[in-house]
């Protein structure tokens, strides 16, 4: 008995259970974040149903011969750092489902977010994926050369800015047939 009242048994007794404290919080924390991340969650809410419509469309959003999709975190969260991507989730956590309550979920202006895409998707994102691109491509005259100006210098251009409908193919066709009208002066 003189064991369990050891200032070490106790000292070691606290360590083991903050070590399964913090491997449970962080299972948790990990196994939220994955199911918060893909279209099913994020096409839930009213608004987001034509962007999950096109997503699933699109190559990205497994249209593809092998089934393969990426989630709307890998595109739309930064993949950079942790601290980055959790602060960004959590943003878009907070004001998404907020917006969706307080606004008329058609004010929403998708087809001008749709101009300001290079807000909304993160190259860390691509190149987490496309990771070879530069290498890959070089041996590739015509797409190395599409490419060249990006390699140069990245913070000059992103991926989104060519690639402009990447994950979202018809993406305004479902806006306008599910009630978003596109204004006088948009382009589609």
């Amino acid at each position: 008995m003189a064991l369990f009242r050891s200032r070490w048994f106790r000292f070691f007794l606290a360590l083991a259970g903050a070590g399964i404290f913090a491997a449970l919080s962080w299972a948790a924390m990990d196994t939220m974040i994955h199911l918060t991340g893909d279209d099913k969650f994020c096409s839930s809410c009213h608004s987001h149903a034509p962007i999950g419509a096109s997503y699933r469309e699109d190559i990205h959003g497994g249209n593809n011969p092998t089934g393969w999709r990426a989630t709307c975190s890998q595109c739309h969260i930064p993949q950079d750092t942790s601290l980055h991507y959790l602060w960004v989730k959590g943003v878009h956590g907070v004001v998404d489902p907020t917006m969706e309550l307080l606004k008329d979920p058609l004010e929403i202006d998708w087809h001008g977010n749709r101009e300001r895409r290079e807000e909304y998707v993160y190259d860390s994102g691509c190149l987490s994926c496309h990771l070879y691109l530069q290498e890959k491509t070089q041996g590739n005259p015509k797409a190395f050369r599409a490419h060249r100006r990006y390699f140069a210098d990245p913070a000059e251009m992103n991926c989104v800015f060519c690639h402009e409908n990447v994950g979202h193919s018809r993406l305004g066709y479902h806006l306008e047939a599910m009630g978003w009208q596109q204004h006088e002066g948009e382009e589609e």
